[in-house]
């Protein structure tokens, strides 16, 4: 046989391995195969939680937009100019890929990319592209690995400086206060808005978990040493990162706001066992069945308590932000520039922040605060305050007291 006739029987180097055997089964494209990859992500519930599936489903819906609108070939067919034609894309991306404002998905100028993506953001797209491309390669769909020789994007460091100071953090608060709150539903709003801030603040969780929790998540915890009854949250694996699950003490004020909230939606102050209602409540409502029919106006759902639910980070982000607008506001009309610049960054990831940043300042067990932020390793939570360098400098004065340099 001549070396043309093995060229012509040999599959492209880049080319899928549909006529071989492969892991995938009988797929058709590339995005069948996705969906084969994260079937099987989502079965993996020891690394992956419902909310790592459905990032990677938002990132999966960037990359094939590019590959049906931009071009370069399906990605089990990439070179490595190819992952780098991506890679300048995200970096760079043109205007006409961004999605119409309120546009939804099958509509007319939507796209995946609402914004243009920031750095970290292209580098969690990057990392996705490499993780579905070395499931790609793991299970023999494609041959060669486009990525294999390209340096891996690094993780997220955390900036320590991006949490909210007490008195901003008050500030927004008082902000929200001041708004008017002339009808129900702005009443409502109030009180779901600054439990939304104020649970962010107290516990720490992430926007995901939030979003994820039912009001049966809130229960009791009895200590038979203290002779007492605790408030706690659970965060399940469904909606925890990693699938780690979790337990969460809550503060007096947590568990006030929660209350208020409650009572604001006609909800008795705390939630029964249970109570499969969302955590974070919509002020719009949801057609209600009763009997043959449903119930229609808005007022009867309304004393039904037919809500609709807050279910998506990208919702408690919106919320947040619009709360955190209204302090930056405030700040700008009283001169304070550098402030309201500083703060209009603020997110609910910045309220994580800001948790542990407290917690570790105010004395607790490095441990403790570890587990309630679910991470696993106490090296990532000792970023929040550089503890390594606290440790020194304690350690320093306790044996030559007054010889470091102070602030004065």
């Amino acid at each position: 046989m001549s070396k043309d006739e093995v060229a012509v029987l040999a599959p492209a180097a880049h080319m899928p391995a549909h006529a071989a055997e492969h892991l995938f089964g009988n797929v058709a494209d590339d995005w069948a195969a996705a969906e084969v990859w994260l079937a099987q992500v989502a079965d993996n519930s020891r690394n992956a939680s419902q909310e790592t599936v459905a990032t990677y489903r938002f990132h999966l819906a960037k990359l094939r937009w590019y590959v049906d609108q931009v071009g370069g070939g399906m990605p089990s067919q990439w070179s490595v100019q190819e992952v780098k034609d991506f890679r300048d894309f995200l970096a760079n991306l043109p205007n006409y890929a961004l999605s119409v404002k309120g546009a939804r998905l099958g509509e007319d100028g939507y796209t995946p990319f609402r914004v243009k993506p920031a750095a970290s953001s292209q580098a969690d797209i990057l990392r996705f592209v490499r993780a579905m491309l070395t499931a790609f390669h793991a299970a023999g769909y494609i041959r060669i690995h486009p990525m294999a020789l390209m340096r891996s994007a690094k993780p997220r460091r955390i900036d320590v400086t991006r949490s909210v100071p007490t008195d901003l953090y008050d500030l927004i608060l008082c902000s929200m206060a001041a708004q008017p709150h002339s009808d129900h539903a702005r009443y409502q709003r109030y009180w779901r808005d600054r439990f939304v801030l104020i649970w962010l603040r107290e516990t720490g969780i992430r926007a995901s978990e939030l979003a994820g929790a039912q009001m049966q998540a809130v229960y009791r915890l009895s200590d038979p040493r203290a002779v007492r009854t605790y408030w706690m949250m659970r965060v399940d694996e469904a909606h925890a990162k990693g699938a780690r699950a979790r337990s969460i003490p809550l503060t007096r004020e947590a568990i006030d706001a929660l209350m208020a909230y409650r009572t604001a939606f006609g909800l008795p102050a705390l939630p029964a066992p249970g109570e499969t209602q969302a955590l974070v409540l919509s002020t719009k409502t949801v057609p209600m069945p009763i009997g043959a029919g449903h119930v229609k106006a808005v007022a009867d759902r309304r004393y039904f308590g037919a809500w609709n639910a807050v279910s998506t980070r990208q919702a408690i982000y919106k919320i947040v932000k619009t709360c955190v607008q209204r302090a930056v506001s405030a700040l700008q009309e009283q001169g304070r520039f550098a402030d309201a610049a500083q703060l209009r960054k603020a997110s609910p990831h910045w309220l994580r922040h800001t948790f542990a940043k407290g917690a570790l300042l105010q004395g607790h067990d490095i441990r403790h605060v570890a587990a309630a932020l679910g991470h696993t390793s106490i090296h990532t939570t000792m970023t929040y305050t550089e503890q390594d360098a606290l440790d020194q400098i304690r350690a320093w004065e306790q044996i030559r007291p007054g010889t470091l340099a102070e602030d004065l």
